[in-house]
């Protein structure tokens, strides 16, 4: 070895031992005077603070920082003046270590290499009068300044570490908390010419990142991991974050930021791709969170956001979160919105200078384009605002087969043909307790519809119609419909259905102007019954999702608001069949309430003659209440019979009557939900004047022709007028005494006609010839007819099978 290498090696170890000693001995001449140096350091402090530093202890650390000295404080705690009132130490940590460069402590300049706080938290507390527990740092005298030495300076800090710190900033003034658990954190500090570099490697739990503690939280329960550069320019006091990486609950983030510590102001501009709108809902403060719960993206977007506003000011920064996406799922309480295309923005202040409120919050989506239930719809904007009670506005277009409405009202229009194109602007709200009226303009244009009404089996085809919106009412236009039957033109409107649909649906009313060259009411007969549910198979499902949105609020309410609202119309009708009855020239008033159809002013056409009506018919189920008033006028007697199917007779029947008959009618009666009449259902009054009647091949009658009146037709009986009133009382016909002069003979006839049995009549019939008397006066006549020999006769069926037969008897008393 070389003389030169053996004295450099030499020289080395000598050096490196007393290197070795002094480290030695300033680590022993701490560990022995650890108590003065310990009372030393916390009386010199507290002379600086107002308030108190606490140390548990001190000891030098020899193996963790070799070659330098590394002090290890236990117990810190810095508490301001006023602790015991509010109880929050500025610091409290259970380890501090501090790690020296032992060579400049030689040339009297404290260089610190690290400084590492274990287990603890830094609580910066105001109260709600300003004052800061941060004031500890504010000296309680302040003597002249003095001069600094020239070979005074500033200690230098080269690294700090944290481990499992909370930090938190607690301001009751102005109604902010940002509590952060910093589970490790590595940095260090370059500095240049009043600037800092700031180089960071973290890892924290954000516990609360509150602003405005009424309107909760940022980033609420999320981790953050990162490697961050930071610049601080002392002079001007801002702090600067480029944008970078950070990774919020393993996500990856574009953040950068800039703090202005003079002014106050931050502005904070967030960007990512591939986020689920969930994801990044829950990342904003509970109050714009919790708005956005009732909405749903479901697939990953891109995002960027933007915040700023004012550390030292109360309330909720300015907030703008914009984003885009293609074919996605949009989820509202409206339904799901499928394959979706649009770019959008969360805004928390529509209108400047109104402040960052729910109120002046919006939701905004642009070159929207997607299908909801199936069906296509498109909007250049759509816009929800005042979150606090969300209002959506938006003009929609659609093209559509009818077909795809199925999916939406499968339990009660069933579509199988026919297009529809809608151009409507809707605004109104969206929640289920809204009350903010909905408005709507446009119109929907069907064509060449066909359909089947479930709740009644109505199928109608060869259907147009347009439906205008104007605010809260209906109009519909043109409606051109047929039946099997029946063919309708139909022209109506609703008002406030769109404030009523779902609030009070019984308070709907619908106008209707209807007429028609023909309508057979038998095909409308279903009315009268209780109405269908729809049979499941009726309805194309296309997916458990499908289903369940044909279950929706909005299809649901559509058949109730059928079911419950009310209906007046106005028909002017060509012809009208109902089973046997055929009127034409019908002119009509008809009301349809939940349980009654009233019909008011009907006037129409029949057997030779007219009718007006009105009445009643009151809805329920297999038995339905009816009342009639009405007019008779000169309708041929026989047609009548024939078109009310006897009334029930089956003795005397529309074969068995000629002539002119005007009546005035009140009765009751009821329906069965087929529309037949229920048997002996009928009631009240028919005060009728037959004119040039006839009785034909009446059998009771022609009975008893062979035995007492020989050489008389009472096959073909003629009279002129024939007038009584009679009482109708369900299952018989009480016949007031009554006078009847007929070519065949004279006769007095009283009693019961039943129905269908029980008919109890007695006639007294003279046995003069009226074709012998054709000569005289009819005041002569008058004075004759009871002259004579009378017969008593009694028809009766005996109670059995409703045969009437005719035998003599006299009416008791």
């Amino acid at each position: 070895m070389p003389k030169w290498l053996r004295i450099c090696l030499k020289a080395g170890a000598v050096l490196l031992g007393l290197v070795i000693l002094l480290w030695l001995a300033l680590a022993f001449y701490i560990q022995q005077h650890r108590k003065a140096l310990l009372e030393q350091i916390i009386e010199k402090a507290n002379q600086r603070l107002n308030g108190k530093l606490t140390i548990g202890d001190i000891s030098p650390s020899l193996l963790r920082s070799f070659p330098h000295v590394s002090l290890a404080l236990k117990d810190v705690e810095l508490q301001d003046s006023l602790f015991a009132q509010h109880k929050h130490p500025l610091l409290s940590v259970k380890r501090i270590f501090v790690k020296v460069n032992t060579f400049t402590l030689l040339r009297n300049h404290l260089d610190v290499r690290e400084i590492t706080l274990e287990d603890g938290a830094f609580y910066s507390f105001t109260n709600p009068e300003g004052y800061t527990n941060a004031s500890v740092f504010k000296r309680r005298d302040k003597p002249a300044k003095e001069a600094k030495s020239s070979t005074e300076r500033e200690a230098d800090i080269a690294s700090l570490e944290l481990r499992n710190i909370q930090f938190v900033i607690d301001n009751k003034q102005k109604n902010k908390l940002f509590s952060i658990r910093i589970r490790s954190l590595e940095g260090s500090a370059d500095a240049d010419d009043g600037n800092w570099r700031l180089h960071l490697r973290t890892s924290m739990l954000v516990n609360s990142f509150a602003f405005n503690l009424d309107r909760g939280s940022f980033l609420k329960n999320k981790t953050l991991e990162t490697t961050l550069e930071l610049n601080f320019n002392r002079p001007n006091r801002v702090l600067s974050i480029p944008a970078q990486r950070i990774e919020i609950d393993k996500h990856p983030f574009n953040i950068g930021a800039t703090f202005n510590f003079k002014t106050q102001q931050f502005i904070v501009n967030i960007t990512t791709e591939d986020v689920l709108f969930r994801n990044a809902a829950a990342m904003l403060a509970d109050n714009i969170s919790r708005k956005l719960e009732n909405y749903d993206i479901q697939k990953p977007m891109n995002v960027e956001a933007h915040l700023s506003g004012y550390l030292n000011r109360p309330g909720t920064p300015r907030v703008l979160v914009k984003w885009n996406t293609a074919n996605n799922t949009l989820v509202t309480k409206a339904g799901e919105w499928t394959d979706c295309s649009f770019s959008g923005n969360f805004n928390n202040e529509r209108h400047p200078g109104m402040g960052y409120t729910d109120e002046n919050s919006s939701i905004s989506f642009y070159q929207f384009k997607a299908k909801w239930w199936g069906l296509p719809f498109s909007s250049d904007t759509v816009d929800i605002v005042n979150l606090t009670q969300p209002v959506l506005s938006g003009r929609f277009k659609s093209n559509f087969n009818l077909q795809e409405l199925n999916d939406i009202t499968g339990e009660t229009f069933q579509f199988t043909q026919g297009t529809a194109s809608a151009d409507v602007f809707y605004k109104g709200g969206i929640g289920d307790k809204d009350t903010v009226a909905p408005q709507m303009e446009g119109a929907v244009k069907v064509l060449n519809g066909a359909m089947e009404y479930l709740p009644r089996n109505l199928q109608i085809g060869n259907c147009s119609a347009t439906i205008a919106f104007n605010g809260q009412d209906v109009y519909v236009m043109n409606v051109h419909m047929q039946s099997a039957k029946s063919e309708l033109a139909m022209e109506g409107s609703i008002r406030n259905l769109l404030r009523l649909y779902f609030e009070a649906p019984e308070k709907i009313l619908m106008d209707w102007n209807i007429t028609s060259p023909k309508v057979d009411l038998n095909e409308f007969k279903a009315f009268l019954s209780p109405r269908k549910q729809a049979a499941a198979a009726k309805t194309k499902a296309k997916s458990t999702a499908s289903l369940q949105r044909k279950a929706s609020r909005l299809a649901k309410q559509l058949n109730v608001m059928l079911e419950l609202c009310n209906m007046n119309m106005r028909l002017q009708l060509g012809q009208l069949n109902y089973q046997r009855f055929n009127a034409q020239k019908v002119v009509a008033e008809l009301s349809l309430t939940q349980s009654d159809i009233l019909l008011r002013q009907i006037s129409l056409s029949h057997a030779g003659g007219s009718l007006q009506l009105n009445g009643s018919i009151h809805q329920q189920g297999n038995n339905n209440r009816f009342k009639l008033n009405g007019a008779i006028n000169n309708v041929h007697i026989d047609q009548l019979w024939y078109a009310f199917d006897n009334f029930g007779m089956q003795s005397l029947t529309s074969r068995n009557l000629r002539g002119n008959l005007s009546a005035k009618l009140n009765i009751t009666g009821n329906l069965y939900d087929n529309g037949k009449l229920t048997p002996r259902s009928i009631y009240g009054t028919v005060g009728f004047d037959l004119r040039q009647g006839a009785l034909l091949n009446f059998e009771p009658l022609e009975g008893i022709a062979s035995a007492v009146f020989f050489n008389r037709n009472l096959s073909d009986i003629r009279f002129e007028n024939l007038s009584n009133t009679l009482q109708l009382q369900g299952n018989k016909i009480i016949i007031p005494p009554m006078q009847i002069n007929s070519t065949a003979l004279y006769m007095d006839i009283t009693g019961v006609y039943g129905i269908p049995t029980g008919t109890d009549i007695y006639l007294d019939v003279p046995l003069r010839n009226p074709k012998k008397e054709e000569d005289l006066s009819k005041e002569e006549r008058k004075a004759r007819r009871k002259k004579g020999i009378v017969i008593h006769l009694h028809a009766t069926d005996e109670n059995k099978g409703g045969k009437v037969k005719i035998k003599m008897g006299k009416k008791p008393g």
